[in-house]
């Protein structure tokens, strides 16, 4: 009993993850309310007067039972509102016009917020966008293709984007393309120092060897040598007596 509890919780709140996670509102989002298989026949989408989001998405699939090969639904507000076998927007439908709702990776949304920066850096107001989905031929790949309109409903322009890559094919009313996003710089890691095991003692840091320094010793300048003191007058003239003196006093007396 308790098991069977805990298991329909669980899958109680799949459920209402599952639902929080579909946007009904957008076209990828409201496709995933169409009956089981039903997509894989995805042949067109069309939606008119969003602003930029529609009241309505029209899905025509092909329906090989039916002798135009068509059968529409209109999903709005969240739950199909219209299933029918005759549609507006394509009198007859092949296998070769199926799209395949899994070959779809770019939603409505994204597409809208293209042509409005096209409307931008062109200095048109747009008021309200027509979406369509398709492909030409067999071979060809899935195109968005959304229309500008003005607050008269005039045609301001249209951009065709891929519905697989998200590129945009052509631009026409719309001269000027928007300028690419700048991408933010990529910050530079510093290294990291390597990490020490559990437990492992960090070996330590050998001491910086120490760089001698020069000293410049002082330069004593040497001691002068005094110039020798030049007699004077009066010591020269002692020097002379002194000198008559001696000389007498060595010669010898008369007899």
């Amino acid at each position: 009993m308790r098991l069977s509890l805990i298991v329909s919780l669980f899958l109680l709140h799949l459920t209402g993850a599952r639902l929080c996670a579909q946007d009904p509102s957008s076209a990828l989002g409201a496709l995933k309310l169409l009956p089981r298989g039903e997509a894989r026949r995805l042949a067109r989408i069309v939606a008119r007067d969003g602003t930029p989001v529609p009241e309505r998405w029209h899905f025509i699939v092909h329906d090989p039972k039916a002798e135009t090969g068509v059968h529409e639904y209109v999903v709005a507000a969240g739950e199909v509102v219209a299933s029918r076998e005759v549609s507006q927007f394509a009198e007859s439908l092949r296998v070769e016009d199926e799209v395949g709702g899994d070959a779809l990776r770019v939603d409505s949304d994204r597409a809208a917020k293209l042509a409005q920066q096209y409307a931008l850096v062109n200095n048109k107001t747009v008021v309200a966008m027509h979406y369509e989905l398709k492909k030409l031929g067999a071979a060809a790949v899935p195109l968005w293709t959304v229309t500008c309109l003005d607050d008269a409903g005039r045609e301001l322009g249209h951009i065709v984007i891929s519905a697989g890559k998200g590129n945009v094919v052509s631009h026409e009313g719309f001269p000027i393309d928007p300028p690419p996003p700048v991408t933010p710089p990529v910050p530079e890691e510093k290294p990291r120092p390597p990490a020490i095991a559990s437990g492992a003692k960090p070996t330590p840091r050998p001491a910086p060897t120490p760089v001698p320094v020069a000293v410049a010793e002082p330069v004593v300048p040497p001691a002068a040598t005094p110039e020798p003191k030049k007699p004077g007058m009066l010591e020269r003239v002692g020097t002379g007596l002194q000198g008559i003196f001696k000389t007498r006093g060595r010669e010898k007396p008369e007899e």
